[in-house]
């Protein structure tokens, strides 16, 4: 059987291997990944089985959840805005979030996020940020860290 209509995603750990498993009959083999690191992201993979399929590897450290958190970002000098923020997607290392209206954010900026946790006790959280990508009204961000874990956070990500 070769029909290519299922995709998996792969996380890959710390020793550059990721695990992938076989949609049709479950079968699991774990592949070194490093030549892939800085181009190709997604493979095509045939079982023994037979069948094949797609998979997305994914490098990030942490999993990421998607979410529709509000929140609030100021940014620090040298370019000072803020505004209402979406959160659209959260890891223990960062949060992509989207601002309505115009911004000058760029690249290598600090700033401040802060927001709610859609959890049982509305926890808020306030992270300072370092700008990673800008994308239009998108933006990605990564966590700079006065704490090494944060216990509320790490709770609301489990999968």
């Amino acid at each position: 059987m070769t029909n290519q209509t299922s995709s998996q995603k792969s996380f890959v750990k710390s020793g550059d291997e990721a695990t992938i498993i076989c949609p049709q009959c479950n079968s699991t083999k774990i592949i070194a990944v490093r030549q892939f690191l800085q181009r190709l992201h997604r493979l095509k993979v045939k079982c023994r089985c037979g069948y094949s399929f797609k998979v997305q590897l994914e490098f990030r450290r942490h999993y990421r959840k998607e979410t529709e958190l509000q929140g609030m970002y100021d940014s620090v000098a040298p370019a000072i805005s803020g505004g209402k923020a979406k959160i659209i997607n959260l890891s223990l290392s960062g949060a992509c979030f989207e601002l309505r209206g115009m911004h000058d954010l760029k690249i290598g900026q600090k700033g401040v996020l802060i927001f709610t946790l859609d959890n049982r006790k509305e926890t808020v959280l306030t992270k300072n940020v370092f700008i990673r990508t800008v994308n239009g009204n998108r933006i990605g961000s990564e966590f700079v860290e006065d704490r090494a874990f944060d216990k509320e956070l790490g709770f609301y990500l489990r999968p």
